[in-house]
């Protein structure tokens, strides 16, 4: 069975060494099949090398002629294509949200949607759609599982995203209006003391077995998830979310998320990128003991690089695999470490941010603290997480203490 094609995705080119012994820069290349561009960028230019891969994903779907002035308000005359190639290039790479993900997105709707016009997008259709995606299989991974609804709904809230978009230049005569299947409750769930503990033993290169004994896996299973145990820690202690601890630099930036080990402190954002109105990332202080994690880290980059400038570039991240950025998601290397703590097959790297969050609570935390640490607001602290604080109901149990009803 031949294996699926990833699509266009990022990644990070060795420098070559020249003839005079000098080594050039690792640089971001876009790999599509056995098509190779280079973006330009070194191992600190993820930002830069991400627009350039929206870039080239919208220039790859872009039909070769565009309509005319006359017609881009005919919804009839106006493909699908030209409508999610324009987003991609242009408002994708503006977005907080992660531009393989969103990338990725592009690419399915793409694949189904591709040939139809705009005035083709309606309630049948998106159902059809839906039918469409829940029965293909997830790329990632070989887990036999197949492509979830909210993935569906997900991909189709970015075509209505689209379709705005080219609303908001070339006003359609009729915009159509993407169906939506229902969204599901947010489980918010968390994980135990235990069940963190467990998590990271098998990040250390442990397998849980049936009978609750623990086994050590292979000498380069730990070497190979030496940044899940980084990620796993900076997130429990921390609640970032996952898509910024990822790109975190050890030195300041303009525009990734960096850590100040002086000041002991995460800055989740650059210095020259603005707050999202929806997703803040705040500066967090770091605790004492994550403090002491990082400053090992850091030592132990620092040792691998020796002198060499070029290595230095190379570990410019927290997060890396052998010296490599982390140029997408590491949701494969976590379900490994998952199934291997014998934990549910549901967690995911963002349960790391849920149980921060529920962590806070239970040891009753304000709620104003609470939120500038972890980069949410107040509202959706109190919400989702409220009922984890120590005092939860305890005005509405005095009252009834204050008054008994009578025993009948």
């Amino acid at each position: 069975m031949s294996r699926r094609a990833k699509g266009p995705r990022l990644y990070l080119r060795k420098g070559r060494i020249t003839r005079g012994g000098d080594r050039l820069p690792d640089t971001w290349v876009i790999r599509d099949g056995a098509h190779e561009v280079s973006t330009g960028c070194s191992v600190d230019g993820l930002p830069t090398a991400e627009r350039a891969l929206a870039e080239y994903i919208a220039s790859k779907w872009r039909p070769h002629a565009a309509p005319g002035a006359s017609a881009r308000g005919d919804p009839a005359q106006v493909s699908v294509a030209e409508v999610l190639a324009l987003y991609a290039q242009e408002r994708a790479p503006q977005l907080k949200s992660d531009p393989h993900t969103t990338a990725g997105f592009v690419r399915h709707l793409l694949t189904w949607w591709g040939e139809r016009m705009v005035s083709d997008v309606k309630r049948s259709s998106c159902k059809a759609y839906v039918e469409h995606r829940i029965a293909q299989p997830i790329r990632h991974g070989e887990t036999g599982r197949l492509v979830s609804q909210q993935t569906a709904r997900r991909e189709l809230e970015v075509l209505s995203a689209a379709i705005g978009y080219w609303h908001g230049e070339d006003t359609l005569a009729t915009r159509p209006k993407v169906w939506l299947p229902d969204k599901p409750e947010s489980p918010r769930d968390a994980l135990t003391r235990a069940q963190a503990a467990a998590l990271l033993k098998a990040a250390c290169g442990y397998r849980k077995l049936e009978d609750g004994t623990w086994t050590r896996l292979g000498s380069s299973a730990r070497a190979n998830r030496a940044h899940l145990r980084r990620f796993i820690l900076i997130g429990l202690y921390t609640g970032t979310r996952h898509s910024v601890i990822t790109k975190l630099l050890w030195a300041p930036s303009a525009t990734q998320a960096w850590v100040d080990l002086d000041r002991g402190m995460i800055f989740r954002r650059g210095k020259e990128e603005r707050e999202s109105r929806t997703k803040r990332r705040p500066v967090v202080k770091l605790s004492p003991r994550l403090l002491a994690h990082m400053h090992r880290w850091r030592k132990l980059d620092e040792r691998a690089t020796g002198n060499d400038d070029q290595q230095t570039a190379r570990y410019a991240t927290v997060l890396h695999h052998g010296g490599f950025a982390i140029s997408g998601k590491i949701r494969r290397g976590f379900a490994s470490c998952v199934r291997d703590a014998g934990l549910s097959a549901e967690i995911t790297p963002h349960w790391m941010r849920h149980t921060c969050a529920t962590w806070l609570m239970e040891a009753g935390a304000e709620l104003w603290q609470a939120a500038g640490y972890t980069g949410m607001t107040t509202a959706v602290l109190e919400k989702h997480y409220g009922h984890h604080r120590p005092d939860h109901q305890a005005g509405a149990i005095e009252a009834l203490k204050a008054k008994r009803p009578p025993v009948r």
